[in-house]
């Protein structure tokens, strides 16, 4: 199944929409916790990203879609530190899991951010 633009783009504008809320609920559960609060805020940050990204998908693709791949790194990198940090309470299979979900998903994302950033770049040189 190859995504669309327009698949791509509900996607990011979902995956935001709920990290926002996770993130205000992670932030207020925080409890003053230090890492609790830098976890929620670094989460919260992506959200807000995600969303410009949901919003501005179509023109981002064409015009900067290094910024689309930027941020999809960076969120795999986010999930691996997070992943190392949740570690220091101990070795958890369900972690490993959503970890590797996690990356699957972001990279399966990357991949199409190139695959349709070349389409369209294609697509605008014929015209």
């Amino acid at each position: 199944m190859k995504e669309t633009v327009g698949s791509l783009k509900v996607y990011f504008i979902v995956v935001s929409i709920l990290g926002i809320a996770g993130s205000l609920a992670a932030l207020g559960a925080s409890q003053a916790n230090l890492l609790f609060l830098v976890t929620g805020l670094v989460g919260l940050t992506f959200s807000v990203a995600y969303l410009y990204i949901g919003v501005t998908f179509r023109k981002l693709l064409v015009e900067s879609p290094k910024m689309i791949e930027n941020m999809l790194l960076a969120s795999m990198a986010y999930q691996a530190i997070t992943f190392l940090f949740s570690l220091f309470n101990g070795f958890q299979t369900g972690l490993v899991i959503q970890l590797t979900i996690a990356i699957l998903i972001l990279w399966y994302l990357l991949a199409n951010v190139r695959r349709l950033s070349k389409e369209m770049k294609s697509k605008a040189q014929l015209e």
